[in-house]
């Protein structure tokens, strides 16, 4: 399986296990990954295929891009995880 594949298998269980959270709106068309927050907070997700990386954008902690290393989506700026960070970061959006 490559990369492209990999990356677009992951944004759509994102989007599956995301769809019943009923603080967030998610949106995800085959190419991009929309969420929304019911703050109205937007991330927005991406396989960036000339470089093979996710790109998270996320109205927190700004701009990633991951790398598939070692079976994970890892940041190329920090040790951490893709799904760590999105998790994280919607977490605290949902208690507010």
């Amino acid at each position: 399986m490559n990369h492209s594949d990999i990356a677009h298998n992951l944004l759509e269980t994102i989007s599956i296990s995301l769809e019943n959270v009923d603080e967030l709106e998610v949106d995800f068309d085959g190419k991009i990954l929309s969420i929304e927050t019911a703050t109205g907070q937007q991330y927005l997700l991406n396989f960036h295929g000339p470089t093979n990386q996710l790109w998270l954008s996320s109205p927190i902690t700004g701009a990633h891009h991951f790398e598939w290393i070692d079976e994970m989506w890892r940041s190329t700026r920090s040790p951490e995880v893709l799904l760590n960070i999105l998790t994280s970061e919607l977490n605290t959006e949902i208690m507010l």
